[in-house]
């Protein structure tokens, strides 16, 4: 039973999971930095995606802070280090990519299927 579910955990979840984003394309990186680009889509729609992105960003820093604490106290000054380049780039990057998967959903439908197609 144990191969089974490890099977199962480690090789036909993720495969369904990457299927369905595909087919579904909820994770359509493509669209919505088209969405973000598209004139017709309004600045304050593009503004409310990016603080989305924002917010998502500042929960992650908040779930991963004790972690971050243990590693910075085990390690002092390569685990500062590591930790400021991995929240630095973390910063950087994920409001923007987390932004573009959200603008779908609040980008208008016409918008979207036309940019879609």
């Amino acid at each position: 039973m144990p191969n089974i579910m490890g099977l199962v955990g480690k090789r036909v979840l993720p495969k369904a999971a990457l299927n369905h984003a595909h087919r579904h394309g909820w994770l359509d990186l493509k669209l919505g930095f088209a969405l973000l680009r598209d004139k017709r889509v309004t600045l304050l729609t593009k503004l409310a995606a990016l603080a989305t992105g924002v917010t998502l960003t500042a929960i992650l820093f908040a779930l991963e802070f004790p972690i971050e604490a243990i590693v910075g106290a085990l390690l002092p000054f390569l685990g500062v280090a590591l930790d400021f380049a991995v929240d630095g780039i973390e910063f950087l990057i994920l409001p923007l990519l987390l932004g573009a998967v959200v603008i779908r959903w609040m980008a208008p439908k016409a918008i979207v299927e036309s940019l879609r197609r």
